[in-house]
């Protein structure tokens, strides 16, 4: 038998992409992986409780370092229990490489326990899925597997390995260095300079800058741009970055998680310049009231995958390209042709840096007359969080609060992208996950997952691995005792028209759980804060902490 074992391709291939970590929770169908893992310097398994938790660690550290994300899962009902993450990566862009231990392959025909259709499973939430056949398939499917992953859009991929194929002797001793595919080009000249003519002559325009922004690290060209153009600058809804600095001049917000307001916004520009956005209708409820955009407003599309140009919007420009190489681009033909216009150019400078300072100005009064509550609100213990961070900015933000997230992304100052991330697809149970893989792959960084309560609890047995790796997290948990997203949604169903008369006692969470004693009970230190005195003491204990510490925040909701 050869020393080189199908399984041991999956290693060989970490160590080309330089990644450390290989995250799972175990089960028999893949333990050739995991006992192959033991087997390879520089190569760590870690264990989550439940696969979720493995997808969503895998999330966070594919986010922070743009390298891919290897998770190993468990037979078809172990893949079914990651598919939430898997969805939420697919529609966030994160490139992750699945692989799902199958069955023996010559006992899939008799259907035993566990098995399942897996490639059918997860079709719908990759890039592309497969199921080998033969060890021969191996070198062959794994390089397509990162490469597929790695190249924009990004996003998951999904192998199925029959546990014999994978302990079977390889075709080759060691696997060719991987393809990498050069996607950094510019758009077309011609439409960029068409595109720079409207946003010059437009009247109001805007810039919608989207999470493509943030992965390219192209927040500099784009603000850049909106200087130079004197317009107005704002974050694509549901961002999983942070796609332009939030205390900037320009800077009007993030657009908000309703259809309504989106149009409201939007229909007072007469150009918008959607610059890698990947989510163009951020939000859960239909309103019957058509596009988020008036015939009025002419939308322009800059994005890396063409499928978000045009996808949603008739007419308008499209341009096709790395979003970074395409800005810079950009920017330099704004700069050749705007000295003809530096009048209107400034006017329009003006009238935005006061719209914007008008904001921040509504964002601090709110803040203040919340303050002198007794009671914490989730405003306050955000801005108490910001003032606690560290203020060279080495902190990133993970957002699952979602009743409240628009706390944090107002009152927490961030400006470079990887300080932030949220969730994409609307799947929750992502967040304390993705803070482990985040502290692993930026150790250097102060980590704070913001958690709803309902939502922590839906995989809190991630502060298992917490403990096992050593993560720096601070799990700051948002405790309305509620599903209140929930009680909103009704409310805005209710608007629609829904039939609703009551709310239904199964939104609020009153039950028996103890945050703090679940938190102990894995080993992690925690305490309980209901007013700014007692959060501020505890946000120096848990910033301090050289390992997970967590903090239930019990707010009152407005």
């Amino acid at each position: 038998m050869s020393a080189v074992l199908g399984r041991d391709l999956l290693f060989q291939l970490m160590k080309y992409y330089e990644v450390p970590y290989v995250f799972g929770n175990p089960g028999t169908s893949e333990l050739p992986f995991i006992e192959g893992a033991s087997r390879y310097d520089g190569i760590e398994y870690v264990t989550a409780l439940h696969e979720a938790n493995a997808v969503g660690m895998a999330m966070g550290y594919a986010r922070q370092t743009g390298k891919p994300g290897v998770v190993v899962l468990h037979v078809a009902p172990g893949l079914a229990n990651g598919m939430g993450n898997i969805y939420n990566a697919y529609r966030a862009g994160i490139p992750l490489v699945v692989i799902a231990g199958q069955h023996h392959s010559r006992l899939l025909i008799e259907e035993p326990i566990l098995a399942g259709d897996h490639v059918g499973q997860v079709r719908s939430m990759t890039k592309w899925a497969h199921e080998i056949r033969h060890v021969h398939e191996m070198p062959l499917a794994l390089h397509r597997a990162f490469k597929v992953a790695t190249t924009p859009p990004q996003g998951p991929v999904f192998l199925s390995v029959p546990y014999d194929l994978a302990m079977s002797p390889s075709p080759v001793e060691r696997l060719q260095p991987p393809t990498r595919v050069a996607s950094g080009f510019a758009a077309e000249r011609a439409v960029l300079e068409r595109i720079a003519e409207e946003l010059l002559a437009a009247r109001n325009p805007l810039i919608v800058s989207g999470d493509r922004v943030g992965d390219t690290r192209a927040h500099v060209e784009v603000q850049e741009l909106a200087e130079t153009l004197g317009i107005g600058l704002m974050a694509e809804g549901m961002s999983t970055r942070v796609n332009a600095d939030n205390r900037h001049p320009q800077y009007l917000g993030m657009l908000p998680p309703s259809s309504a307001m989106i149009r409201n916004i939007l229909k007072q520009h007469d150009v918008v310049l959607y610059a890698g956005v990947t989510v163009q209708a951020p939000f859960p409820l239909f309103d019957d009231r058509g596009s988020l955009v008036s015939p009025d407003t002419k939308v322009i599309h800059l994005s890396d995958d063409p499928w978000e140009i045009g996808k949603n919007v008739l007419g308008g420009i499209g341009a096709w390209g790395d979003v970074k190489a395409s800005l810079k681009a950009l920017l330099e033909i704004v700069k050749d042709r705007a000295g003809s216009r530096q009048e209107e150019i400034q006017r329009r400078r003006e009238e935005v840096r006061a719209k914007a300072e008008e904001r921040r100005r509504k964002l601090e009064a709110e803040l203040e007359a919340e303050r002198g509550r007794e009671e914490l609100t989730a405003n306050v213990a955000a801005a108490e969080l910001a003032r606690h961070l560290p203020q060279d900015g080495s902190f990133a933000i993970v957002n699952e609060a979602v009743a409240n997230a628009a706390s944090f992304s107002n009152y927490i100052p961030m400006w470079e992208p990887n300080q932030y991330t949220a969730g994409k697809g609307g799947g929750l149970g992502h967040g304390a996950s993705q803070a482990v893989g985040m502290a692993l792959a930026e150790r250097h960084r102060t980590v704070v997952a913001a958690i709803g309560d309902g939502t922590f609890l839906y995989y809190p047995q991630v502060l298992y691995s917490a403990v096992q790796v050593n993560a720096r997290v601070l799990y700051f948990i948002v405790n309305n005792r509620a599903y209140h997203i929930l009680k909103t949604g009704m409310q805005a169903m209710k608007n629609f028209g829904a039939p609703f008369e009551v709310v239904p006692e199964s939104l609020d969470l009153n039950g028996p759980f103890d945050l703090v004693r679940m938190a102990e009970s894995f080993g992690v230190p925690a305490e309980r804060a209901v007013n700014t005195q007692q959060l501020s003491d505890a946000l120096k204990r848990g910033l301090a902490a050289d390992g997970p510490y967590l903090i239930d925040v019990v707010i009152q909701q407005n």
